[in-house]
């Protein structure tokens, strides 16, 4: 098993196993492997999105991946590299994967001045909760986690500035 940061011309590598992950999350979805192909190509992979894609490939086939971004600003005048998405393909679950992805990531963190690798989890998943205390990952409780999503999101993208907002 051998873990590499994937190029744009790579795409194709990753379509079956982003429409696994879909499935995995949302449960079967209508989504056609050209659907995900102009995804991956227009979304993942345009040069301004900022994502870095690893992919954890064995004898030729994709056994997992991981979405990264780094983010600035970040403690110490350094980068935070923030783990979107790790996903590992049910055939090759419990087989390292994950682990040696988080490795990889874990040294490209590192290597671009990272001080910090960050991500987030299913709270009720207990094998995800074991997995990433296995790779020395620590639950961040002083921070709260927020989403605008749906009506909400155009709600406020809508909203003329009053003036009177309680913060800043």
């Amino acid at each position: 098993m051998k873990v590499t940061q994937c190029t744009a011309s790579e795409w194709r590598m990753l379509v079956d196993i982003f429409i696994e992950m879909e499935t995995y999350y949302h449960g079967p979805v209508p989504v056609t492997p050209e659907e995900m192909s102009d995804y991956l190509q227009q979304k993942v992979f345009h040069p301004q999105s900022g994502t870095r894609v690893f992919k954890a490939e064995q004898e030729g086939v994709v056994a997992g991946f991981a979405c990264a971004a780094i983010q600035f600003p970040a403690p110490r005048y350094s980068g935070q590299m923030f783990i979107k998405e790790l996903f590992v393909s049910e055939k090759f679950r419990g087989q390292g994967t994950g682990t040696l992805l988080m490795k990889t990531l874990a040294a490209a963190a590192l290597d671009a001045g990272c001080l910090r690798l960050d991500w987030l989890s299913d709270k009720h998943d207990a094998a995800v909760q074991l997995f990433y205390h296995g790779v020395g990952g620590e639950v961040i409780e002083s921070v709260n986690y927020f989403r605008l999503s749906g009506e909400r999101l155009r709600s406020l993208a809508n909203k003329e500035p009053s003036g009177n907002s309680e913060f800043p």
